[in-house]
């Protein structure tokens, strides 16, 4: 006897408010944190985005907006960040250290 053969459905999907749908996802909003991998390609504003951003890597070039409440090793991350502003200096430099000018090696713990 012959087995019927059974289809393989694949595709994209995200879950909203607990729903699944079909599709990329076209927002991210809230905790960031765990998120892993390459965001090259991404694009879009990143304000309002918090979190613990270690994970990612990649080209950056397609985000803009506030980054504040973003935190975490960030040398994954590579491309034109002129689109994004925001709270990133826990250096906690002064201005007289700025002037000065700073080596980015004695800053690394």
């Amino acid at each position: 006897m012959k087995k019927t053969l059974k289809k393989t459905l694949s595709g994209v999907y995200h879950t909203k408010n607990g729903k699944k749908i079909e599709g990329l996802h076209s927002g991210l909003s809230g905790d960031v944190s765990g998120l892993r991998g390459d965001v090259t390609g991404l694009s879009g504003n990143v304000s309002g985005l918090n979190g613990y951003v270690t994970g990612l890597s990649g080209d950056v070039s397609g985000l803009r907006g506030d980054v504040t409440g973003l935190s975490g090793y960030v040398t994954g991350l590579r491309g034109d960040v002129t689109g994004l502003s925001g709270d990133i200096d826990d250096c906690e430099l002064t201005d007289e250290d700025r002037q000065k000018g700073v080596d980015v090696k004695d800053l690394i713990a």
